[in-house]
């Protein structure tokens, strides 16, 4: 038999008809049915069809921001961050998942402790994945200026930029690899995401090793919340270098998304998010128009979330 772990509150017009938290109430429904009824009855189903696939609950609405080495997704997060959080430069810099949030209070977890924490409910399936991700695993709570765009209750999650290592289903050239199943990983971010950014560097426009990976296996059947961002548009010298580049990510992009119609590139640069004086070639402030609507999508990805 089935026992609730809270009573039912009496909403009656002489008990004042309301719940004093309705949002409290709410999360210990949810939860309920998750633990008592959805895992039991995927426990004893053949396969365990739901497994891997349960989002527990509560979620705050996530931005996965994903793409290869020194496309700018870090300088894109501290942009948007209003503040330096995380490191940046050409080579790879940042080897792990960093969860980012806006709080009153700073604080830094490393891996285990937010995948173990119980009040951290949402990552504990992330355990399967071993130590050595555990590992490469954070989250920062940030005080941020008041200048920010960032709101509150979004998290972003920060990438290791992916790199032209061929990922391979064998365990050996995993472990030579990152140590644990990158593609995997991804997936699992992908599908509780509720926006993801993908960044190429037009130097890097094509698909190959892990990005190639990610794409087919990662964010497969997940076209419908990816955003595909051509950034540092402003590095490029003139129209024909432009052209070059986008027309090498699109036809690299035709040969992974299994579309008719490829999905829309937004192009853009992190420069100071403002168009760099000295170039004539590149309508640049069109380039700044097109970060606009990035940066907006982020920031209905609340919106998103609660539809």
């Amino acid at each position: 038999s089935l026992r609730r772990p809270y009573r039912l509150p009496d909403l009656s017009p002489s008990k004042g008809g309301q719940v004093a938290d309705a949002e409290a109430e709410f999360r210990r429904i949810v939860c309920f049915l998750q633990d008592e009824l959805w895992i039991p009855i995927d426990k004893r189903m053949p396969g365990r069809p739901f497994e891997y696939d349960m989002h527990s609950f509560p979620f705050t609405p996530m931005v996965l921001v994903i793409g290869n080495h020194s496309s700018g997704k870090s300088t894109f997060i501290n942009k948007l961050l209003g503040k330096e959080v995380q490191d940046t430069g050409v080579a790879p810099t940042d080897d792990g998942f960093t969860i980012l949030e806006r709080r009153t209070s700073s604080e830094t977890e490393d891996g285990p402790t937010v995948l173990g924490c119980p009040e951290n409910r949402p990552y504990a399936e992330l355990q399967r994945f071993g130590q050595i991700f555990a590992g490469v695993l954070r989250r920062k709570r940030l005080i941020l200026p008041q200048t920010s765009q960032m709101p509150f209750k979004l998290q972003i999650v920060d990438t290791p930029g992916m790199i032209d290592l061929p990922v391979n289903e064998n365990t050996l050239s995993e472990a030579r690899g990152r140590g644990y199943n990158f593609v995997e990983v991804v997936r699992w971010w992908a599908k509780r995401a509720d926006l993801i950014l993908l960044l190429f560097d037009p130097d890097k426009p094509g698909t190959t090793g892990e990005t190639l990976d990610v794409l087919t296996k990662a964010l497969s059947g997940l076209n419908h919340k990816f955003l595909v961002v051509l950034n540092k548009v402003d590095k490029l010298d003139n129209s024909i270098d432009f052209a070059r580049a986008y027309g090498a990510l699109g036809w690299a992009l035709s040969k992974v998304i299994k579309r008719k119609d490829i999905p829309p590139i937004y192009t853009m640069f992190n420069e100071g998010m403002e168009a760099p004086a000295g170039h004539e070639s590149l309508p640049l402030e069109k380039f700044v128009k097109k970060r606009a609507e990035v940066i907006k999508e982020v920031l209905r990805v609340r919106e998103r979330h609660n539809d």
